[in-house]
């Protein structure tokens, strides 16, 4: 029986010896760049550090699965950021040695080198609202605005008089849906539901539903805008899916959207004017510029304090709602439950 516990006890020990010297890594690592943030333009130093009691047949380096350079040594290979994408990066190293493979990996994360340019606003122009109105989406053509609001049990899809708030065409959506955001698509309107996962396309002029599609990559319905192409989305995050405008499939191209100091999330209602997106910033009353190719957010207006406080009651919510007259360059702007649409104009800070 001792002899039996003695060979057990041998036969653990060469076990876990055995699985603790294959445990052991190589003292090779990321001698630059260190993990972070790397600006748009930055050149960026690839080098491993690996130690004098380690060989180096060969290296090379990766960003995000793609082949930057080859090298025979240890020396320095320098990266212009400028071919790269906003957002986070995956930097690889692959070191050869007597035919053992030892890779690292170091994250950073791509940022636009400039600040947003800063807008205030002044009010040109106020109109009626419905306070009731839990403002989701909104568009303006030939003197109506098209508006999607939402909650559950009272989501709608409305046509309203710009001038006096009159709403003077209506219908209701199921109870089991909460309506969101709203485009104008040539003559059809295209509304967005938040988690149920479909979009809803309908007759400009009577509201006679026409269709149901599919999200698909994105998760959840927010904002949408057309700029005359195709179609942008946002689900909550900071990314912008674009779809096909005539089968509203989304294309697998998309944007992510980000300022100096990162991703910009909670992307919501969107709108499309003079070739930049602008996108509400949910719970905020804030309007991020985007440039739809890049992402970067060029520009951020300040709409706070544009309610003002004797207006505010206890349900009013946030600045939600944005809509643009191209004809008479006019931007629309209001907030969920608010009983005002200002008309306003941007002034440079």
């Amino acid at each position: 029986m001792r002899n039996l516990i003695l060979s057990i006890f041998c036969l653990f020990f060469i076990i876990s010896t055995g699985c603790n010297s294959q445990k052991k890594t190589s003292g090779i690592k990321f001698l630059s760049p260190e993990p972070g943030n790397v600006y748009l333009g930055d050149t960026i130093k690839l080098q491993l550090n690996v130690p004098e009691t380690e060989q180096t047949d060969s290296v090379v380096y990766y960003v995000n699965d793609s082949v930057i350079e080859r090298s025979n040594g240890t020396e320095a290979v320098y990266f212009d950021s400028s071919k790269l994408r906003f957002g986070p990066q995956q930097l690889v190293a692959k070191h050869y040695q007597n035919g053992e493979l030892t890779e690292r990996r170091v994250s950073v994360t791509v940022l636009p080198q400039q600040a947003p340019e800063q807008f205030s606003f002044s009010v040109v122009n106020t109109f009626p609202h419905d306070d009731g109105a839990y403002t989701q989406g909104l568009e303006y053509r030939d003197g109506f605005l098209y508006e999607s609001t939402g909650e559950y049990g009272h989501s709608t899809l409305r046509k309203v008089n710009l001038k006096t708030g009159e709403v003077i065409q209506k219908i209701d959506l199921p109870q089991t849906q909460f309506g969101e955001g709203l485009t104008i698509v040539d003559n059809r309107i295209v509304q967005l539901t938040w988690r149920e996962g479909i979009g809803l396309v309908y007759d400009l002029a009577s509201f006679e539903k026409l269709k149901e599609f599919n999200y698909q990559a994105s998760r959840e319905g927010w904002g949408i805008c057309y700029d005359g192409e195709k179609l942008f989305k946002s689900d909550g995050s900071n990314r912008l899916y674009i779809l096909d405008k005539d089968t509203y499939a989304e294309t697998g191209e998309y944007i992510d959207v980000y300022n100096q100091n990162g991703a910009v999330d909670n992307l919501n209602e969107l709108e499309y004017i003079n070739g930049k997106i602008y996108a509400n910033i949910y719970l905020t009353d804030k309007i991020a510029v985007i440039d739809p190719v890049t992402g970067i957010v060029e520009g951020e207006l300040n709409l706070i304090g544009i309610l003002p406080q004797k207006d505010q009651k206890p349900d009013t919510d946030v600045l939600n709602g944005i809509a643009y007259d191209k004809e008479n360059d006019r931007i629309f702007v209001t907030g969920k439950k608010w009983n005002t649409l200002f008309e306003i104009e941007l002034l440079a800070q």
